[in-house]
């Protein structure tokens, strides 16, 4: 393998002035999430800003998105997950200069097909994404090649559309065990399973007793917007206990009256 001297790298850094990376972020919300009924349309925003001192240009572009349980997530080509709603969506512009120190807005519209049957969540996402090449003071690109490392920022906002009044909730658990955990600590550990047709924000809890049936500690989390067809993992520290057999409560609200549970035998 080649390596850079120290006089090669200090010269190369030189020659990269904005190798701090991309200055512009993303100031509204990562998930936007609506309800649409067949043939309705919405429309809405996505904020940037540029926190640096000149002219940064961002990239529009339209993805599926995917995840699962292993912490594989995907942003595929529009219409490669099954409850893609890229077909549905425009943004606009395509390319997009922010001014330093100022704000400009990308322009995103979701119209529901009536043409086909629906039922649940279905959504994609809208990429902005960094141009490696800056434009000069007047907005156009410059062509000049940057030397150096200049990381590539992206920013992939979610828009969520639940077909209004279709759709179930179902959520399940697999792989459920009991691990071990440093300091002699126990880790309860479960994928979640979204089964149904519509996206929820699960709200999880533990309730551990043990073989005499006495309650041991109770343990809860929220999870974010849990889309139709994915999987997450989760994991419970139980802390130091004696080892033994224990019962283990699971639950998952996930809103309304869709409440989901089941009782595991864990070997501590």
């Amino acid at each position: 393998m080649n390596r850079l001297s120290g006089a090669a790298l200090a010269a190369a850094l030189l020659l990269a002035p904005r190798a701090l990376g991309a200055q512009i972020t993303v100031t509204s919300g990562a998930v936007e999430e609506r309800e649409a009924r067949p043939g309705e349309s919405y429309t809405g925003t996505i904020r940037l800003r540029n926190v640096g001192t000149r002219p940064e240009e961002a990239r529009v572009y339209r993805t599926d998105y995917g995840y699962d349980a292993e912490g594989r997530t995907r942003f595929g080509e529009p219409g490669t997950e099954p409850r893609s709603s890229a077909a549905w969506t425009t943004a606009t512009p395509a390319r997009v200069v922010v001014p330093p120190g100022g704000e400009a807005t990308v322009a995103y519209s979701v119209r529901v097909p009536d043409s086909m049957p629906l039922s649940g969540t279905y959504w994609s996402v809208v990429m902005v994404e960094g141009v490696p090449e800056a434009p000069d003071a007047t907005g156009r690109s410059t062509g000049r090649v940057e030397v150096g490392v200049r990381p590539v920022v992206r920013y992939a906002v979610q828009l969520a559309t639940h077909v209004g009044g279709t759709g179930t909730r179902q959520v399940e658990f697999a792989r459920v065990r009991a691990l071990g955990a440093p300091g002699g600590a126990k880790r309860l550990e479960f994928d979640l399973v979204n089964s149904g047709e519509l996206a929820c924000r699960p709200e999880l809890r533990v309730e551990l007793f043990d073989e005499a049936g006495a309650p041991v500690g109770t343990f809860t989390r929220a999870r974010g917007l849990f889309y139709p067809g994915t999987t997450l993992r989760q994991a419970f520290d139980l802390g130091a206990l004696p080892t033994g057999s224990y019962q283990a409560l699971v639950v998952a609200d996930a809103g309304g009256e869709s409440v989901f549970g089941g009782q595991f035998t864990l070997r501590l």
